[in-house]
């Protein structure tokens, strides 16, 4: 299994860190997680072939998680892909997703491949190959705060456990609350990628010395607490600060 690091930034665009997405791959079988804005450049800074994709789950529709799918889809519709392309997203979220590539002109009955829209449930195991399976949880990043006409049900953020070869890895993506970080309590986890925007480094510890994972990636990592937070790992016991990540664009974890 390898697990490269597409984007660690937050929602703010920097120079330094593309927008969160992890790319993984499995034997014949890979996940993009997440595309945000500028991913398609991302990808080619990290020497990923976009016509080697094989699936995309989308957490949420912010637009650092979200906004550069369209473009992506339109560098492999320029590229003369001819694979199938399949992008898992919450089922009350499929037609808004429908409706967006519309407006980009990505009609599925009019492209060169096969791309197929599969909306999926909270709390249930999703196939996307032998020995790879991921399940969503509800978060509490998006909520309806805004006081707008709007469908409740569309407020939805995602965090994610994949299952990939017998390895359970806990992706929280965004969150909204310390409490998020322990939706997977209960399953023993052995990878634990969490965000550090939302939530503070000492919220993630406690959370890490109680899931107790063999190792602990932050990303989603706006630049100027990047030192900050650097500072918190060193500052951590030699046997646990050699388990705690600060992700970086490119970091590659092959396992």
């Amino acid at each position: 299994m390898e697990i490269i690091f597409i984007g660690t930034g937050s929602g703010k665009t920097s120079i330094k860190r593309n927008h969160s997405s992890i790319f993984i791959k499995s034997q014949k079988e890979n996940l993009l997680i997440d595309a945000g804005d500028g991913i398609s450049k991302a990808l080619l800074q990290n020497k990923i072939d976009f016509l080697e994709i094989k699936n995309i789950v989308i957490t949420h529709f912010h637009a650092d998680h979200f906004a550069g799918l369209a473009s992506l889809i339109t560098q492999m519709k320029l590229m003369k892909r001819k694979t199938p392309l399949k992008i898992f997203v919450h089922e009350n979220l499929v037609y808004s997703l429908k409706n967006f590539l519309s407006l980009a002109y990505l009609f599925p009955q009019a492209m060169n491949f096969t791309l197929k829209l599969i909306g999926f449930d909270s709390n249930k195991k999703i196939k996307v190959k032998e020995n790879f399976f991921f399940t969503a949880k509800q978060n509490t990043h998006i909520a309806n705060n805004y006081n707008v006409n709007f469908p409740e049900e569309n407020f939805i953020s995602l965090s994610l456990l994949l299952r990939i070869n017998n390895k359970n890895i806990f992706y929280t993506s965004d969150i909204g609350s310390p409490d998020d970080l322990y939706l997977f309590k209960n399953i023993k986890i052995d990878l634990m990628i969490s965000e550090i925007t939302h939530v503070t480094f000492d919220e993630i510890y406690s959370a890490f010395k109680l899931l107790n994972p063999r190792m602990l990636f932050l990303t989603h990592i706006e630049d100027e607490k990047g030192q900050s937070i650097l500072g918190k790992i060193k500052s951590l016991k030699k046997n646990e600060k050699n388990r705690v990540i600060l992700c970086y664009d490119g970091l590659k974890l092959v396992r």
